[in-house]
């Protein structure tokens, strides 16, 4: 891409290209190409080979008998002049017979005269008038506001008006300004339509309230001259829809679902021509359709956050709707249908029920919250109330009355309700649960003037169980505290006296091991000291040599000793004799007896060697 300036300078090199020229022939479209805001629009311009055709072709904007150049090509060269065909939302193409245009994204500016040309004295090829429209859909009771730009169309001054087209090129008048104005703003309003035309932005801003079907219909902005025969120049073209409500649909079946699971349902349909068109998963809300998820032939489009998350998907299998909501959330909750053509056409009605699931013990307290905006719901009093029957609520607690900007709040002996109407929540405390408590309950919008008093928001299913379930110390009071939000005191007054009792066991256990060891030690060394009591005695080499056995005995409730003896040789019985004694025990040993060893080494030494 190349700044205008040098675009322009080498176009005159080539072919001497002016952004704007003037004094071309007054050119009458051929045709009106109407476009929707947003789409893509192509054109085909044919011409002859000829040597004056090979040069430059454009693709030019026709204003006031100039040709203000969008996009001009030169042989294999492509130069652009405005900023949609710098951020390549128009291109053109020559393939020696054929000039293409096309042009992508189409908005309401785009409209207007353009013309293929070619040659630089841009002669026109073919000239249409693009007219790019927004479309809008409402239903009936909606408001609506639209924004028409027209200092980017080329118009300035003059009276703005919002008119409603009769027939192929007239126009009814719904509401004017009063004067032209072009530096401020001027507006003016009647029963249902007001305008309001900014000169400072090049604006004007329509507003219509409380729609009717009777309202749909094509309208146009537009600059006004009552004085003129043709009183309305059409500056932009709104195409506005309004549907009534739904009809009442009574829901065929109320399904039930646990928070975080999966729902499926399958709408079949036979097929026909119109059934073949858009198929929609909707809210009903107020004989409305609000879109959740939209599928048209193979491509699907989503309209909620959930959906975008992808926790919605609609498909169309030809003869079935198939829709999956998944981690359903209770703000799930509500009326929902499946539909086909653009009218919305029910196939099947449910309503959905998305219930909590809690487990508690004994003495516990429970705090709930129901978060009640993204249901639809506001003003009004709110309740905590216990299901009894098919469809019938009994009070445990409500509030005291509406608040629609602060809290408000009531409690009795076990139980109480706050509602913060600033984040559309209320919260439900009860305590000192007991099993009795156990039921299905609801949070629910609460009117005590009406048959129905109560309007559920969402089911909560509540189990208490007794704390004598949980008095071994077991994974239970674990799993109870995944599943529970509270505190559970006596679960966790067992965990902690069998710990105490483990650790007052082991030290038992400890301390009786300790004995048993000293008890032994104290049997051992009794036996070696009445070993060396009994030989310990002074005796003559005569004995020693006799003594062979000493201290057996046939009792076998006694230990055994046994003594070995090794005399060295020695000189004379005069010199003194020494032992050593070492006392060893066999390995080998009968079950009940104690036997221990002792080696006697005996020598006597020369007589220098006393002291």
């Amino acid at each position: 891409m190349l700044p205008a300036e040098a675009i322009q300078s080498g176009c005159r090199a080539a072919a001497s290209p002016d952004p704007t020229l003037a004094g071309l022939p007054a050119q009458t479209p051929e045709a009106e190409m109407s476009q929707q805001e947003g789409s893509t629009f192509s054109i085909q311009c044919p011409y002859t080979t000829q040597p004056d055709n090979e040069q430059q072709k454009a693709w030019c904007r026709m204003r006031n008998a100039q040709c203000e150049l969008v996009a001009w090509r030169f042989a294999s060269t492509e130069y652009i002049y405005t900023d949609r065909a710098g951020q390549g939302h128009v291109t053109i193409q020559d393939d020696n017979s054929i000039v293409s245009v096309t042009m992508s994204d189409l908005q309401v500016e785009d409209s207007g005269i353009y013309s293929c040309t070619y040659s630089s004295s841009y002669i026109p090829l073919k000239t249409i008038s693009l007219n790019v429209y927004k479309e809008l859909h409402k239903w009936e009771l909606d408001s609506l506001s639209v924004q028409c730009p027209y200092r980017a169309l080329g118009y300035s001054w003059g009276i703005k008006a919002w008119c409603r087209q009769q027939g192929q090129a007239e126009c009814s008048l719904v509401v004017s300004t009063s004067y032209s104005s072009a530096r401020g703003s001027s507006g003016t309003q009647n029963k249902r339509s007001s305008i309001q035309d900014d000169a400072q932005t090049g604006t004007v801003t329509i507003t219509m309230n409380k729609l009717q079907a009777l309202d749909s219909g094509v309208y146009w902005c537009a600059l006004y001259n009552p004085y003129q025969r043709s009183a309305f120049t059409r500056i932009m073209e709104v195409r506005l829809s309004v549907d009534k409500g739904l009809p009442a649909q009574t829901p065929e079946a109320e399904m039930s679902q646990q928070e975080g699971s999966t729902f499926s349902i399958q709408c079949p349909y036979t097929t026909q021509p119109d059934n073949e068109q858009q198929k929609a998963w909707c809210r009903v809300r107020n004989a409305r359709c609000e879109l959740v998820a939209w599928r048209f032939a193979s491509t699907e489009y989503i309209y909620t956050d959930r959906a975008r998350q992808g926790h919605v998907t609609i498909q169309d299998d030809s003869s079935t709707v198939s829709v999956t909501m998944s981690d359903l959330q209770v703000e799930d909750s509500g009326i929902y249908s499946c539909t086909y053509s653009s009218s919305y056409i029910p196939l099947k009605t449910i309503s959905l029920n998305v219930y909590k699931e809690l487990h508690k013990w004994e003495l516990d307290s429970l705090s709930v919250q129901c978060p009640y905006r993204a249901l639809g719901y506001s003003w009004g009093r709110k309740a905590w109330c216990r299901q009894r029957g098919q469809a019938e609520c009994s009070l445990v607690v409500s509030t005291s009355y509406s608040s629609a900007r602060g809290s408000s709040g009531t409690q009795n002996k076990r139980s109480s309700i706050q509602d913060d109407a600033q984040t559309g929540t209320v919260t439900i405390t009860m305590n000192k649960l007991q099993a009795l408590d156990s039921g299905v309950y609801w949070c629910a919008l609460y009117n005590p003037y009406q048959r129905s008093a109560f309007t559920r928001i969402m089911e909560v299913r509540l189990s208490v169980d007794k704390g004598e379930y949980a008095t071994t110390l077991s994974v239970t009071t674990g799993t109870s505290e995944t599943n529970s939000s509270g505190n559970s005191t006596q679960p966790w007054n067992t965990i902690i006296i069998s710990v105490v009792l483990c650790i007052l066991f082991i030290l038992a256990l400890a301390i009786m091991i300790t004995l048993c060891i000293r008890q032994r030690k104290k049997v051992k060394t009794g036996g070696n000291r009445q070993a060396e009591d009994v030989y310990d005695k002074t005796e003559s080499p005569a004995q020693l040599e006799s003594t062979e056995r000493m201290g057996g005995t046939t009792d076998d409730s006694r230990d055994l000793n046994y003594i070995t003896l090794d005399f060295k040789p020695h000189p004379s019985s005069d010199e003194p004799l020494y032992c050593n004694v070492e006392l060893s025990q066999t390995p080998r040993k009968p079950e009940d007896e104690d036997v221990e060893y002792a080696a006697i080494a005996c020598k006597q030494l020369p007589a220098n060697d006393k002291g």
